[in-house]
Parts: C-alpha cells; structure tokens; sequence
C-alpha cells in the first residue's frame, strides 16, 4: 500500500510534465486540469484501462455541458449540481452496468485507470470556451490522444507492476490498439470481443480482454452499432467463462 501511495503522489506531481500540453491548460474559470489518480487500487484483481477522464460539466448562460473541472477519479460515479441540474458522471455509470454488473465485478475487486490521465478538449469544447470569453486552452487536445498515450506509456508499465493483475480489461478500439500495436481502425476493432488474449508489460505476460466503450454498448442497437447485441450475446458470456478461470 505505501508503494501505491508513492506512485500516486510522483503521478500527480509530474505527469503533466510529460506531454506537451499547451501553455495554459486551465478549465473556464481558471481551475487547473490536473491529472485524474487513481483511488480504485486492488491489487491481483482486474486491471480496467480507459481511455482518459471526463469531467465535470455546467450550464452557462446560453451553453451547455461546459467543462469546468476534474472528476474525483477515473470513472467516478459521483453525483453533482451543474447550475441547471442534478448529474450523474456517465463515464463510472456505463462502466458499472455495462461491465461490472454483468461480469459479477465489484469495484473493490479492481484497480481503476485511464491511458492517459487528463481530461482532453475536443474542437466543439474549445469553441464553447471562445464563445464565452475565454481565450485558453490555445488548442483542442483531443487529437494529440495517441501520442500523449505513447508519451506515457511508461506510468501504466510502472502501475501494472504495482497492481500485478490476475487479468487486464481495457474499454475501446483506440486503447486496445495503442497497447497491440495495432493502427488500423478495422483491425482494432477486430481486437474487441470477449476472447481472452495476452499482453506483455516489463517482461511479464498478462491475460487481456479488449471490450469496446462501454458508451457504445450502451447505446441502442442498429445496423450501424452492433456493438450492443455483441456485447450481450456474445462477449459477456464469453469473458465470464474466461474470468471464472482467473478470479
């Protein structure tokens, strides 16, 4: 536990120094954006890696869903006025009823964590934040996910070896791409399923399951989406008899 807390505090004082954020990488009101810690921590658990934290959001004035600061932690379910009404973070909501729930998890059984550990804005974001008076951040982020995820590749290695996972779960194409070495968008999602693969970290071979978003599965089924009916009557079954061998 005292090598968890260590990690935590050298992860939150010195993560943003290792992208190349823009100068000023502040939310509307001044609030610095931080790196999101995580707080689920089990050890030889189940390993969950997202792709990188939301936020908190607020209505202002004639906008909606403004990002004004950081969630409490990666995939946190807390609930929080916005200035119009009452939230729920949907990010920890998808994960508990698309993956916990179903799979017999509970969050005591798993250590929490994204690949990259700042919220990130999208082209739409910044543009909210203009028309509001606001002439910071100098630039979207979004598109930079990858190469930040790269650029820190280094700090989830670091929290694998601390979490020593019986098995490793990550949420999206782009995450299991990045970690698979896998660029092309078909092919990452020919990565999602329930079938249990394996992954190296610093010389040690790890069980992994690549799932899509939990945001996608829970959308409603189409000829466009699949996702949802795969994910109830394919990969679920299938990841749960994997997991029933390893937890």
């Amino acid at each position: 536990m005292a090598n968890v807390k260590i990690f935590q505090r050298h992860l939150f004082a010195n993560y943003k120094s290792d992208l190349s954020l823009p100068p000023t990488y502040n939310y509307l009101y001044g609030n610095p954006i931080q790196p999101i810690i995580p707080v689920d921590t089990t050890t030889n658990g189940v390993f969950i890696i997202g792709a990188y934290p939301s936020a908190k959001f607020a209505s202002i004035g004639s906008e909606r869903d403004v990002q004004v600061n950081d969630l409490s932690c990666p995939f946190s379910t807390e609930k929080y006025f916005d200035g119009s009404r009452v939230r729920i973070v949907n990010s920890g909501f998808e994960l508990e009823e698309a993956y916990l729930k179903p799979l017999g998890l509970e969050r005591e059984q798993c250590w929490i964590t994204n690949i990259v550990r700042v919220f990130l804005f999208k082209d739409g974001h910044v543009k909210k934040y203009r028309r509001l008076g606001c002439d910071w951040p100098e630039r979207e982020t979004r598109s930079e996910f990858e190469n930040y995820a790269h650029r820190g590749m280094y700090w989830l290695e670091e929290e694998v070896s601390l979490a020593n996972p019986k098995v490793i779960i990550t949420l999206g194409a782009e995450v299991a791409g990045i970690l698979q070495n896998v660029k092309s968008p078909k092919k990452r999602n020919e990565l999602l399923g329930g079938e249990m693969k394996e992954i190296e970290f610093d010389s040690n071979i790890y069980p992994i399951i690549h799932f899509a978003h939990p945001g996608i599965v829970m959308r409603k089924a189409s000829e466009r989406n699949p996702w949802p009916r795969l994910h109830r009557e394919e990969h679920i079954p299938e990841a749960k008899i994997a997991l029933k061998e390893l937890i």
